[in-house]
């Protein structure tokens, strides 16, 4: 079976080199060949057990369109953060600047490295009033309402803006209160940021594909129930196409057809779709592979 699959293969290849695809006349849903959540395939290929050779390269064909769509969309986003010691003296204005601090940057999947700004960005004023030792008063750019941080010796975390925040530190030995009044106030000052996200895609492997493939006798029915169906060949080379055209659920007059493509929700089984991929003869059903692969 491994060395038929891999002569099978060699040929998708050449025919992959030597064809030009035919403008796709259906398109069918990324969604009906792979779970756009995580990428993994649920959809099955069925082609004919007495059908042409023909027709099973045709369904291994199909196995390169299910590969091409099993990713899915990661998104990926950014959080800056650094700090810096500062000090500021009653009344006397500073300014926090992220490109003046050791910024690192770190995403979602682990992987973290420095960060620069090209320029400054997300500035914020401040002047402090210390002259209350047990009420510090910190004015933000050209507000005139203070942050009052009552008894800072205790509330030392201080929340500036959705980037910013202050963490006090003792300023004045083993005297009680952060500082003296009237005196500086020292702090570090904490920026962290999350940058707008991205989407990446996350290209899945699939291992064994020839497992994506069987044939219309040995379909089993739970994996029939748990996947999306594709058919190839037409109501002669089938025997579930045939059921499918005896059911009056596909309509296509598949003996006279230039091969198509015809999509049947709940074509087996409720919540799971059918496609079958057929013409008139294996050639016919080959172009409407070719059709489904481009689309």
């Amino acid at each position: 079976m491994t060395t038929k699959f891999k002569i099978i293969l060699s040929i998708i290849l050449v025919f992959q080199f030597f064809f030009t695809y035919p403008i796709a006349s259906t398109e069918i849903p990324r969604s009906f060949f792979v779970n756009t959540t995580n990428g993994q395939p649920h959809s099955i290929i069925v082609v004919g057990k007495n059908a042409a050779s023909m027709d099973l390269i045709s369904g291994n064909l199909i196995i390169t369109k299910i590969q091409n769509e099993a990713y899915y969309e990661n998104y990926v986003y950014v959080t800056i953060s650094g700090s810096k010691q500062m000090e500021a003296f009653n009344g006397q204005s500073i300014t926090l600047n992220p490109s003046s601090m050791d910024l690192i940057w770190k995403d979602n999947a682990g992987n973290t490295g420095k960060f620069a700004y090209d320029q400054s960005i997300g500035l914020i004023n401040l002047r402090c009033d210390t002259t209350d030792s047990n009420n510090l008063k910190i004015f933000i750019d050209q507000n005139q309402n203070p942050l009052s941080i009552l008894n800072p010796e205790v509330n030392r975390n201080v929340t500036i803006s959705p980037d910013y925040s202050l963490e006090l530190l003792d300023n004045n030995g083993n005297l009680p209160g952060l500082y003296t009044s009237g005196a500086s106030v020292r702090f570090n000052a904490i920026f962290k940021k999350q940058q707008p996200g991205a989407f990446q895609h996350v290209k899945i492997n699939i291992w064994e594909p020839e497992k994506l493939i069987t044939n219309d006798q040995i379909l089993i029915e739970a994996v029939a129930k748990n996947n999306n169906v594709i058919l190839v060949g037409g109501p002669v080379a089938n025997n579930i196409v045939a059921g499918l055209v005896q059911r009056g659920m596909s309509k296509v007059d598949w003996y006279t057809s230039p091969g198509e493509i015809e999509y049947i929700p709940n074509g087996l089984y409720l919540g799971h779709d059918v496609v079958i991929v057929a013409g008139a003869d294996r050639e016919k059903t080959r172009n409407a592979v070719l059709q489904l692969i481009k689309s």
